[in-house]
C-alpha cells in the first residue's frame, strides 16, 4: 500500500509530529495504523527465541557441569593409580634429575617422583633427595631410581617416597599377612617388634600401604610391632558390591578387624596412625565400635574431619565457585552411598570428645584437606589433642618436609602413652 500524504478530515484528530515520526521511519511502505504492532511481533519473536536460546544454553552449561561433577566424584570413590602427571623431566644424569622451578620440586626435605615412559606407557617411581643446585627455571635434585627418566617424560613430585614392600625399600624384615576381614582375607605387612603395643597404620584414598614406610623405621628402632593395613576395594583386597569408597562408612569394620587380630595375635594394646581418609576411618571406628578399649593413643596425619570442608577447598583451589563444593559433596555422597554428615568426625567428636590422646601432623600448605579442620579439633580439644603444624608442608606431607620435628613429637607422644 501507499504511503498517503493527504491531510486528515478536519474531524479526525491530528498526528502529533513526534508519534508520527515514531510511526513512520523515511521511507516506510507501512500504514501507521499497522507498522506498531507488526514491529511489536517481530520484536516479540525475537525475545522468545532469545530466551529458548538462553536457556537452552543454561541447561547445556549446567548438563556439562553436573556430568564433570559426576565423573569427579567417580575418581573420588573408585581411585585408580593415574595420579595426573603436571610436570615434566628437563634432564637426568646418574643420581640426579633436573625439573622445572615450581614449589613442589623446590620443597624441602625427601619426596617420590613419578614418571612415565613414554613408549611404554609404564610409570616408574624414584626417590628425590636434597636440591642440588636450582635457577630461575629448574631445579635439579639428587634421584635413586632403577631406571633413569628420559628428558620430556611427563612426570609428578609426590609424598610417597618409596612404592615397594618395607623389605625391598627399606631392608626391615617384614611378613606378609592377611587378617580375617568382614568381606573375607584382607592384606597387611606385619613388622615384628620387641614391645606388646601395636601400631596399626590406615592408608588415605589412593595413596596404598606404602604411604606408611616413611614412619616404619622410626616405629621399628623404638620396638613396636606394625601391622599396615589394606581395606575394602583396596588392590589385592576384597571388594563389596559397589567397589567403591565409602570414606570410612563401611571401611571402619575392617578396622575394628584389624583390632580383633592384633589382639588375638599378642598385642596388649594399639596405637592407631592414620593418613588423609586413613584418619577419618579411624575416627569413624573410634565412634561406632563396640569394643575400643585396645586403642591406647591416635596419631593422625593430614586427616579428613569434615569432607564437605575438604570439597570445598579442592574447589576454592580450582578456582571455582564455592557453590560447586555443595554440588559435589552431592553427587559424591551419591555415589559413594553415603551421608557426609554420617561421616563428619569432627561434629561427632563434638558431640562425645576424644577417648584417647591425639597427636596431630598437619601442614599449612595443604590443599586437600584444610588445615583448619585440624586446628578446629586441637582447639575443641586442647587437653586431648596435641596439633604439630608444619609450615608450607603439603597433604600428608609434614614427615617429608620436617622428618626431624616429625620423629621428636612421634617418638614422645608414644613414650608417653604406651
Amino acid at each position: 500500500m501507499s504511503h498517503d500524504h493527504t491531510p486528515p478530515e478536519p474531524t479526525a484528530p491530528e498526528t502529533a509530529p513526534a508519534e508520527a515520526a515514531a510511526l513512520e521511519a523515511p521511507g516506510s511502505e507501512a500504514c501507521p495504523e499497522t507498522a506498531a504492532p507488526g514491529r511489536r511481533t517481530h520484536r516479540s519473536r525475537l525475545r522468545r527465541r532469545l530466551l529458548v536460546g538462553l536457556a537452552s544454553t543454561v541447561v547445556l552449561v549446567l548438563g556439562a557441569a553436573a556430568g564433570l561433577l559426576w565423573l569427579a566424584a567417580g575418581r573420588l570413590v573408585h581411585p585408580m593409580d593415574d595420579t595426573p602427571l603436571s610436570t615434566h623431566i628437563v634432564a637426568s644424569a646418574p643420581g640426579m634429575v633436573t625439573l622445572p622451578a615450581t614449589t613442589d620440586s623446590r620443597a624441602t626435605g625427601t619426596y617420590g617422583l613419578v614418571w612415565q615412559d613414554e613408549e611404554t606407557d609404564r610409570r616408574h617411581h624414584g626417590t628425590l633427595g636434597a636440591v642440588l643446585s636450582s635457577d630461575d627455571d629448574t631445579v635439579t635434585r639428587e634421584l635413586t631410581a632403577d631406571t633413569p627418566p628420559a628428558p620430556g617424560a611427563k612426570a609428578k613430585v609426590i609424598v610417597t617416597v618409596w612404592n615397594t614392600d618395607p623389605g625391598q625399600a627399606l631392608g626391615l624384615d617384614h611378613q606378609d599377612v592377611t587378617y580375617p576381614g568382614e568381606l573375607g582375607p584382607m592384606p597387611a605387612w606385619f613388622l615384628p617388634g620387641t614391645g606388646t603395643t601395636w601400631v596399626i597404620q590406615v592408608h588415605g584414598l589412593g595413596a596404598g600401604r606404602a604411604a606408611g614406610l616413611r614412619t616404619m623405621p622410626q616405629l621399628h628402632d623404638l620396638g613396636h610391632p606394625v601391622l599396615d593395613i589394606t581395606y575394602r576395594n583396596d588392590p589385592g583386597a576384597p571388594q563389596d558390591s559397589s567397589n567403591t569408597r565409602h570414606f570410612g562408612d563401611t571401611e571402619w569394620r575392617d578396622l575394628d578387624a584389624a583390632v580383633r587380630y592384633a589382639r588375638d595375635h599378642g598385642a596388649t594394646g594399639v596405637v592407631l596412625l592414620g593418613h588423609s581418609m586413613g584418619g577419618g576411618i579411624i575416627e569413624t571406628y573410634l565412634q561406632r565400635a563396640t569394643d575400643t578399649s585396645a586403642v591406647r593413643a591416635v596419631i593422625l596425619d593430614s586427616p579428613a574431619l569434615d569432607y564437605r570442608a575438604t570439597l570445598d577447598t579442592i574447589v576454592t583451589g580450582l578456582g571455582l565457585p564455592s557453590p560447586v563444593a555443595a554440588l559435589q559433596a552431592g553427587m559424591l555422597g551419591l555415589r559413594a552411598g553415603v551421608d557426609l554428615d554420617d561421616v563428619d568426625a569432627l561434629a561427632a567428636n563434638r558431640r562425645t570428645g576424644p577417648k584417647q590422646p591425639v597427636l596431630l601432623f598437619h601442614g599449612t600448605g595443604d590443599t586437600v584437606v584444610p588445615y583448619a579442620t585440624s586446628a578446629e579439633f586441637a582447639h575443641d580439644w586442647p587437653d586431648k589433642v596435641r596439633l604439630v603444624t608444619v609450615e608450607g608442608a603439603t597433604h600428608t606431607g609434614a614427615w617429608n618436609t620436617d622428618p626431624h620435628t616429625y620423629a621428636k613429637e612421634l617418638a614422645a607422644f608414644l613414650a608417653q602413652h604406651t
